[in-house]
């Protein structure tokens, strides 16, 4: 899937320079790539992903929300990570240590 690679390159570069459009539009890739996944949280993940994609586009942004959701997304991501095999598995992981960290 290039969205992970996409996805932690933004992350790398620090959350703050993802302009709140294409964070949009990445969380709904994200949401429609994870729809047709079977492994076990992936509905809890669209779930807060769609939680995100609300706080982000809100008049106000809420960072402390934000940086706590973006975490929990981390976690959730690293457990399905660890459900998943092959290299979808391994890109999962790193994508769950990236949101972790940037949450920090």
């Amino acid at each position: 899937m290039p969205q992970f690679a996409a996805t932690i390159k933004h992350i790398g570069e620090g959350v703050k320079g993802f302009t709140i459009s294409a964070a949009v539009k990445n969380i709904e890739g994200w949401e429609k790539t994870l729809e047709s996944v079977e492994t076990p949280g992936a509905k809890g993940i669209i779930r807060d992903l769609e939680k995100l994609k609300k706080l982000i586009q809100s008049e106000e942004i809420d960072g402390e929300a934000v940086k706590k959701l973006v975490g929990a997304l981390g976690e959730g991501t690293v457990k399905m990570a660890s459900r998943a095999e092959g290299k979808k598995a391994e890109q999962m992981k790193e994508l769950g240590e990236a949101l972790t960290g940037a949450a920090k």
